[in-house]
């Protein structure tokens, strides 16, 4: 984490289980037994850090502010995702469709909320941080949360956990209506780049969500015309994420191969990619959130589904 959004001076750790469920995924599309290795212990972290009844918090429980945020359908929704594709069920749907809107979105805070809400678990977990009213006045107060904060990437995100059925009809023209609108750089809090958009919202196409087809020309061109003439879609992080939406597009213009080409001409000796700002602490941009790691596991997931496809 850092507040220089270059994320060269002023960076410090900051534990969360986010990322990790970011790079499993990324990891995913890799194989060998040392990928297995890295995946098995990210899995296991995973688990020890989930709550019940199967959710989790941005920040893990080593933090010093890990009560002090109440739990959210990004982090829930991600490391929900990611164990399920590797074989462990966590029974948190229903938890995740009670914490819904009139419009039927999703929120992206799970705590109580007015109306009826008929699940036990959301009432579990909801309860739980009734119990602290004092840290959610804190937290709230001083962020740019809000309790009532709807997000475009988090309901993507939520999207690909729960799958295409009545509940997340709504969520699908919510993301539908925002390309239509161009407002994928700012209808997400803590998404503010684009490309994150079109990489979660493309890979929901790519796992079955056929009815976004609608829009996948326009995310398409819109990908295409950022691209420069070396492939570079803005920084290697921002270059893999539109290498990969472009995949799950079922596309390959030219511009996929120069991409790939410029992913090949920076990575550094050691192996890595540099940091870059991938989420912020809100559309203040405060504060951002990036590692040589997480770019890493983005180019990885780019290079070696690229190479699948040459294959």
């Amino acid at each position: 984490m850092s507040p220089d959004l270059q994320m060269a001076t002023g960076c410090v750790p900051d534990s969360s289980p986010f990322p990790t469920a970011l790079i499993v995924y990324c990891l995913g599309f890799a194989s060998g037994p040392s990928v297995q290795g890295l995946i098995g212990r990210a899995l296991d972290f995973l688990k020890r850090e989930m709550e019940w009844p199967g959710v989790w918090r941005y920040w893990t429980r080593e933090h010093p502010r890990h009560n002090q945020i109440p739990p959210d359908l990004d982090d829930i929704a991600c490391a929900s995702d990611v164990l399920r594709r590797h074989g462990v069920r966590v029974r948190n749907r229903g938890l995740l469709t009670a914490n819904r809107n009139r419009d039927g979105l999703f929120y992206t805070w799970l705590i109580p909320r007015g109306g009826f809400r008929v699940h036990p678990l959301y009432w579990l977990a909801a309860v739980r941080e009734a119990l602290k009213p004092a840290y959610l006045d804190t937290f709230f107060g001083q962020n740019e949360s809000d309790r009532d904060d709807i997000d475009c990437v988090v309901n993507a995100n939520v999207l690909l956990y729960l799958g295409e059925n009545r509940r997340t009809r709504p969520v699908i023209d919510y993301l539908i209506r925002v390309v239509r609108e161009r407002r994928e750089a700012c209808c997400d809090k803590w998404h503010l780049n684009p490309f994150t958009f079109y990489y979660m919202v493309s890979r929901n196409y790519q796992h079955g969500i056929k009815a976004l087809a609608v829009v996948n020309r326009d995310i398409l061109a819109r990908i295409v015309a950022s691209a420069a003439p070396n492939g570079a879609c803005g920084a290697p992080l921002e270059t893999a994420m539109a290498i990969c939406a472009m995949l799950n597009l079922d596309a390959r213009p030219p511009q996929l191969d120069a991409a790939v080409g410029y992913l090949l001409a920076t990575q550094s000796p050691s192996g890595d990619w540099p940091r870059s700002v991938m989420y912020y602490g809100g559309p203040q941009k405060a504060f951002g959130w990036g590692s040589e790691e997480m770019t890493t596991a983005f180019c990885v997931e780019a290079l070696e589904r690229y190479r699948l496809l040459e294959r």
